[in-house]
């Protein structure tokens, strides 16, 4: 924890996370749950979630971070995002992991069980996709997921066109480059 708030000052970029509750810890009131960003005249929410650190991580570098329901979490973020912030994307970057075998909550899941989410870029589990898979959220709201591995051996490109009545995003193209090939 004392780590992470030593290198918050050095950062030029938002901190997200709207699933970890950091209220009793030295990191309160140092992460936004979300954040929208205005391009040209769309607006584009984006916000974070994180894996359950208990057992994961050690007791004492979490300190007294409360861990907060994904899909709960999730759910009332993006009803913000859609509702009252007027977001025409939503975009959710994600610690929880593309797809396990368990019933542990991963990145298909949550697309399966929120309304509302365009694009989730997915880390933890290092998966290398070649192109965004789509999941059907239960309204029949299209999001798609994407991974281009670990340790910035690809780099993924997902570009959108938006449509100009509707302003609702529609993915033109999806790229993944190993970044040898990219320099």
């Amino acid at each position: 924890m004392e780590g992470l708030q030593r290198q918050l000052p050095h950062a030029t970029f938002p901190f997200l996370i709207t699933n970890y509750d950091f209220s009793k810890t030295s990191l309160a009131g140092r992460f936004q749950p979300f954040k929208v960003f205005e391009k040209q005249s769309l607006r584009i929410g984006v916000f974070g979630l994180g894996i359950e650190l208990a057992g994961l991580v050690a007791d004492k570098n979490f300190g007294q971070t409360v861990y907060l329901d994904p899909v709960a979490s999730a759910r009332e973020t993006v009803a913000r995002l859609r509702g009252p912030e007027r977001c025409d994307m939503v975009i959710c970057l994600s610690h929880l992991g593309y797809q396990y075998a368990s019933a542990k909550l991963d990145d298909r899941k949550l697309a399966a069980q929120v309304a509302g989410i365009d694009l989730i870029l997915v880390g933890h589990t290092h998966t290398f996709l070649d192109a965004p898979e789509p999941i059907a959220s239960p309204d029949g709201h299209r999001t798609l997921i994407n991974q281009v591995g670990w340790s910035g051996i690809n780099l993924g490109r997902l570009d959108y066109e938006f449509s100009v009545k509707s302003k609702r995003p529609g993915l033109a193209s999806a790229t993944v480059v190993p970044v040898r090939d990219a320099c």
